[in-house]
């Protein structure tokens, strides 16, 4: 009877004693602790041919190629880690020549953007031609390659672009739904899709402007311009900006608004 009677609470202090041990030989750290999350999958990088994350350099990690910088921009607090900080008279320059790919029939830039208003109009992102027969100088041929810019909106600022079709060139100007508001700087993200018969223009996913263009010509681009309008788009006086750019990314194929989406979320987790 005495053997019986304390059965159950010797088996219960030995499985006391054993759990631990048992959770302990799983790897689990402290015991107990549910296993951690995996983690989040990456963006697709199908088709991708340029990616600036500006964590404390200007190197595109497709290339493993370095941007060549002019005066003095710097680094912030980005969107993801750090980001792009513009300054006066500073920017960067690519080579395409540098590009994983070169650039064909459709193309995407994608970035994060935190607006400055200081100036009150500057280029952003610029892949632009010289003015043939004049010096590498000469401004404002938008024939060929686009130009994402800015420039004041009432008091807000409005974000553009403008695309060449190796003949002419189209806008893509979405008035008021593209207009950011500097009193309240937030990360915006932009994206500019190129495909044969249409330009399209993005604000966080959602479409503000589109144009219908013939093709898209890459005739005598051979830089990227990064934070500013120069050396090729200035005319206007599109310079330098001081916002913050942040992610940019590049790729060779027009990108669906839910790939634009999932991108945008992927950066915001």
């Amino acid at each position: 009877m005495k053997t019986r009677k304390f059965r159950y609470p010797l088996i219960a202090a030995l499985m006391l004693i054993t759990l631990p041990s048992c959770f302990q030989d799983l790897g689990q750290n402290p015991p107990f602790d549910y296993p951690e999350e995996p983690p989040k999958p990456p963006i697709s990088e199908d088709g991708q041919i340029f990616y600036m994350s500006f964590e404390d350099s200007y190197k595109d990690a497709v290339s493993d190629q370095d941007a060549t910088k002019v005066g003095n921009p710097g680094f912030a607090e980005g969107k993801v880690g750090k980001a792009y900080a513009g300054v006066q008279d500073g920017y960067l320059t690519f080579r395409l020549s540098d590009l994983a790919s070169e650039l064909g029939s459709e193309l995407t830039v994608g970035f994060w953007y935190k607006v400055n208003a200081d100036p009150d109009r500057a280029g952003i992102i610029v892949i632009g031609p010289a003015t043939e027969g004049a010096s590498p100088e000469a401004q404002n041929n938008r024939t060929a390659g686009f130009r994402i810019f800015r420039e004041d909106a009432a008091g807000k600022q409005r974000i553009k672009a403008n695309v060449g079709d190796g003949t002419a060139d189209g806008w893509l100007d979405g008035v008021e739904k593209a207009d950011l508001d500097p009193a309240i700087p937030v990360w915006k993200y932009i994206t500019l899709t190129l495909t044969a018969g249409k330009a399209a223009f993005y604000i966080d996913g959602e479409e503000v402007a589109t144009n219908d263009l013939s093709q898209i010509s890459w005739a005598g681009c051979d830089i990227m311009s990064i934070g500013s309008g120069a050396p090729r788009f200035t005319e206007w006086n599109h310079l330098s900006d001081n916002s913050l750019i942040d992610e940019l990314r590049i790729y060779n194929k027009a990108l669906t608004a839910q790939e634009i989406r999932d991108i945008i979320i992927h950066d915001s987790e």
